[in-house]
């Protein structure tokens, strides 16, 4: 029987109690002759637990179950008294040790489109924004205070997902912003939605559909390891990533359907969907891109991409 181990009774206490339980009180002399000398221990063991009473110099074994409720009540008051204690103690945490808390989770979509929006208030020099999707929203409207922000002299880095190339109406907002001065590029495989403001913090989030149920996720990351790896995650796709040019024309640049076909290109849009963005055949794409890689004396389409990158057509 091991009930009263369990309860942090010791062997030789426990062994006493069922003695006591199936022979009635004996003096502590008859107890010794059975467990031994040294009983102080195991009596005061029992005695706190309230098994045992001393009475006419024997001792007394006392019925287990008030006992037992009585150590359950004890123990209830002490669980709650931890619970209590762990939410006080994680407060100070939070306020001492625990300032490198450096993540907080958003609530909702909205919440994260606010912080989002309050992203060009709290720029001071450089703002280094990805997105899976067209655009920061789906009716493409540009991130309220943009404009305003390039307008004072704060750096736009900003890579998209391929679909805003499948997009015209987004594609649009995003030439606007090129024209105002932010820095676009395109990646094929864009993790999640990323903004990064002048290395002191970072909006993160991510969205997924399942039958007609979307779930998004998003949290607010502050200066940490965390934070650093962020920035060399955005750095490496930007160095990877295809530029999206202004679609004002220069003197001695290519037109801007050719840029765009580049950009589609270096993108890594197949021919069949190049050919339904400009509405064409796939046939006539293959041959502008034929005519391409002769005008810049590329063999391959990697070459073209890169002539066209050293002739800064891209």
């Amino acid at each position: 029987m091991q009930q009263l181990r369990a309860l942090g009774v010791s062997a030789e206490a426990e062994a006493i109690y069922l003695e006591l339980i199936a022979r009635g009180p004996l003096g502590v002399g008859e107890i010794a002759v059975r467990h031994g000398e040294g009983l102080d221990g195991p009596l005061a063991e029992l005695a706190a637990f309230g098994l045992i009473e001393n009475a006419d110099g024997k001792v007394q074994p006392q019925p287990p179950q008030l006992a037992m409720e009585a150590l359950a009540q004890r123990r209830t008051r002490d669980a709650a008294l931890a619970r209590e204690s762990a939410s006080l103690l994680s407060e100070l945490w939070t306020a001492g040790i625990g300032r490198q808390t450096y993540v907080e989770l958003l609530p909702s979509a909205e919440t994260a489109r606010a912080v989002l929006d309050h992203v060009q208030v709290d720029a001071q020099e450089q703002v280094r924004a990805m997105t899976v999707g067209n655009l920061a929203s789906p009716d493409h409207q540009i991130v309220k205070g943009l404009f305003e922000a390039l307008e004072r002299g704060v750096s736009y880095e900003v890579i998209y997902g391929t679909q805003v190339l499948q997009d015209p109406a987004a594609l649009r907002k995003v030439q606007q912003c090129v024209d105002a001065g932010e820095q676009a590029r395109v990646f094929p495989q864009v993790p999640l939605n990323l903004t990064i403001v002048d290395d002191r913090w970072a909006l993160v989030s991510a969205r997924t559909t399942v039958g007609e149920i979307t779930s998004t996720a998003a949290m607010v990351v502050h200066h940490s390891p965390f934070l650093a790896g962020l920035v060399g995650v955005f750095d490496a796709l930007w160095r990877m990533a295809v530029p999206i040019t202004s679609g004002t024309e220069t003197s001695g640049a290519p037109a801007l359907e050719t840029k765009r076909l580049l950009t589609y290109l270096s993108a890594g849009l197949t021919d069949e969907s190049i050919a339904r963005e400009f509405g064409v055949s796939e046939r006539t794409i293959a041959r502008r891109i034929s005519r391409l890689q002769e005008a810049l004396g590329a063999q391959t389409r990697f070459q073209l991409g890169v002539q066209a990158s050293r002739q800064h057509w891209l």
